[in-house]
């Protein structure tokens, strides 16, 4: 029975119209590890509209299996499959996928380096490393990216490298270095009412 509805549910998210194929997604997601494979298999297929729907769908199965499966998509030439791959690693939130994503920072496409800055924000601590080594980055865009992602994720580790990048020689970027040090409270007296 359950094998039944598997299979109802890949065909859906294969063919449906985009209401059925959000339907189909958050259900496979229910489903959990045993949709891992067949998802897999559709990220193989020639059909965009279809590959981009299982990495859709490997963010609602979340989970350590379905890292590996999203980071080969980051690859991909179409520009937003490696925006949807970059969001569902954010939506799953394993740190492993952090360094990766990172690079996505220098991506010829502006939309998705931003979707992979989004991302390691959602991933949280386990991106302050990688998105601080961002930071000696050539490219003015990389930088700012990683300074905005490491101000929303707004963790004391990331004071020092935020410290580094009121240096840099990007206004915008030491804008947002500040900005996202205000937010973390360094520099801020309280005083006693």
């Amino acid at each position: 029975m359950e094998s039944e509805r598997l299979a109802a549910l890949l065909q859906t998210l294969g063919a449906g119209n985009e209401e059925a194929r959000e339907a189909a997604a958050l259900a496979l997601g229910g489903l959990g590890p045993e949709a891992i494979e067949p998802l897999v298999e559709l990220l193989s297929m020639d059909d965009a509209d279809i590959r981009w729907w299982a990495a859709r769908a490997l963010a609602e199965v979340g989970g350590k299996a379905a890292v590996e499966p999203l980071l080969s998509v980051l690859s991909d030439p179409d520009p937003d499959m490696r925006a949807c791959a970059a969001l569902s690693l954010g939506r799953v939130g394993e740190g492993q996928a952090a360094p990766t994503l990172t690079v996505l920072l220098t991506d010829e496409s502006a939309f998705v380096a931003s979707i992979a800055a989004d991302a390691l924000a959602m991933i949280g601590q386990p991106a302050v490393e990688p998105l601080a080594k961002m930071l000696a980055e050539e490219s003015s865009h990389a930088r700012l990216l990683a300074v905005r992602a490491l101000g929303r994720i707004g963790t004391q580790n990331a004071i020092a490298p935020l410290f580094g990048a009121l240096q840099d020689p990007s206004y915008l970027v030491r804008y947002y270095a500040q900005e996202a040090l205000e937010a973390l409270g360094v520099g801020m007296v309280f005083l006693k009412p």
